[in-house]
């Protein structure tokens, strides 16, 4: 009697288990040389050439079927209080994709502050965590151009 309760312990035991999901690593942050920089804090970067940021999902294997991915990017508290806006979108992972890559730009009025960031793929929540929005830094200035030296031949007579 006791070796049947025991195989039925772990047959309960092995049948609690949830399958793992389709994500092997997701990630928010800034993209840089073909990686994911996830840091505390985001310069509101309009210009995308300068910087680009979002969602990378790494998948285990080449997808099997097509997968949906929703995003939601929450603002942070207004000086007017109440309830936080946020921004929300979706994209559809196709089947045989192994990676995904979500791109989000900053919108002039999107405020500086505390953001948090969540990833739901397949249903199952990958990304929630918190990161703050800061002002960029200033434009580089141009330096002016050099003055060409002019030689004897340039000289008007």
């Amino acid at each position: 009697m006791r070796r049947r309760g025991f195989v039925l312990l772990l047959c309960a035991v092995a049948c609690e288990r949830t399958p793992p999901g389709v994500v092997k690593e997701a990630e928010f942050g800034v993209f840089f040389g073909g990686q994911v920089q996830e840091l505390k804090e985001l310069a509101k970067e309009l210009d995308p050439t300068r910087q680009q940021h979002g969602f990378r999902v790494t998948f285990r294997a080449p997808l099997a079927h097509d997968v949906a991915v929703v995003w939601e990017l929450v603002l942070p508290v207004t000086d007017k209080g109440g309830p936080r806006a946020a921004l929300v979108g979706q994209a559809t992972a196709q089947a045989g994709q192994s990676l995904l890559d979500v791109p989000i730009a900053f919108r002039t009025t999107d405020p500086l502050g505390a953001w948090h960031a969540k990833l739901t793929v397949d249903g199952q929540v990958v990304v929630d965590r918190d990161f703050l929005v800061v002002a960029p830094p200033p434009a580089p200035k141009s330096a002016p151009k050099p003055l060409v030296p002019r030689g004897p031949a340039s000289a008007n007579p």
